[in-house]
């Protein structure tokens, strides 16, 4: 009797093993990858070398761009094809190719996605023929063998340098994706000048912390001679485009056709801002209507 009762003692030691095995070892893992293997505030940079742009123009075009993240995710753990995300991404690519863009911006991008697996940022550059890349993430989610990663990005036709990859105002913890917001900074030099690129998208939700946020932003920049495009999730009377209007810093349509929803368009909420000693040659929205929920945005300048 005596030698059974060490065996009968360690009953617990199954469900304890089962408990490490379906609880703590993922959660582990979880938190491993959205602190210690997320890219958090660093903006990453590249260059996808089999992809040889033309050189750069007299004038500068801009695009920016909110591609919904390709439509890859659809609900749950549900994700659609990755042929269809690529053909998407492509007919998103082929609106903006025609404008011969040297920039472009994008939102609502991803680089992973485990269960739909297209690196959109890469697809994007080789529909478009833009070579150098720079990424910010806005949200790393998952186990580090099965995870989705999205944020912003800028694709160019001249090197970029990453400068940082700040967070907005309301950002929420690594686990909470929804409307968690960093903005993407790097620079480039055009036309023999040095220029700082933000690619962003601020709070859909809430006006006043979206102004917070442009106020963040146009702090962040200061001085410097600044492209500033992306989904501002903010209309042309509201307090953002106020405060970016009336800061003197940029030039650009601070109003115009409407942007989103994309297959019957309401109201305009991505724009595209340079510096102010440009010269404002144009801006108009592509049609492009369902590749995205959100309408390109196209526009000219000329530095001076």
């Amino acid at each position: 009797m005596s030698a059974s009762s060490p065996r009968r003692h360690r009953w617990w030691r199954v469900p304890l093993v089962a408990l490490l095995l379906l609880v703590v070892v993922p959660l582990g893992l979880f938190t491993l990858n959205g602190t210690v293997l997320a890219t958090g505030e660093q903006a990453l940079v590249g260059i996808y070398a089999d992809i040889r742009p033309a050189p750069p123009g007299e004038t500068v075009t801009v695009v920016s761009y909110n591609v919904a993240k390709g439509f890859a995710h659809k609900s749950g753990l549900s994700f659609d094809t990755k042929e269809n995300v690529q053909a998407r991404m492509k007919r998103m690519a082929d609106a903006v190719r025609g404008e011969n863009p040297d920039l472009v911006f994008l939102s609502e991008v991803m680089t992973e996605a485990t269960p739909c697996p297209v690196n959109q940022v890469q697809e994007f550059a080789r529909g478009v023929g833009l070579n150098h890349w720079a990424f910010g993430e806005n949200y790393n989610f998952g186990l580090p063998f099965c995870r989705v990663v999205g944020g912003n990005a800028i694709l160019s036709r001249t090197p970029l340098s990453p400068a940082a990859n700040i967070p907005l105002a309301g950002r929420k913890p690594f686990w909470e994706t929804k409307n968690s917001r960093r903005a993407l900074f790097a620079t480039t030099e055009l036309h023999g000048r040095a220029v700082l690129l933000v690619s962003l998208h601020n709070d859909s939700f809430s006006r006043a912390n979206n102004a917070v946020q442009v106020r963040e932003l146009l702090a962040f920049v200061a001085d410097q001679p600044c492209v500033l495009a992306g989904d501002f999730n903010a209309e042309p009377a509201w307090e953002s485009m106020t405060l970016l209007k009336e800061s003197g810093r940029f030039v650009g349509a601070f109003d115009g056709p409407p942007t989103f929803p994309a297959d019957k368009p309401e109201k305009r909420i991505d724009y595209v801002f340079a510096p102010r000693d440009w010269e404002h040659l144009g801006t108009r929205v592509i049609d492009e209507p369902t590749a995205s929920d959100h309408r390109p945005v196209v526009a000219r300048f000329r530095v001076k």
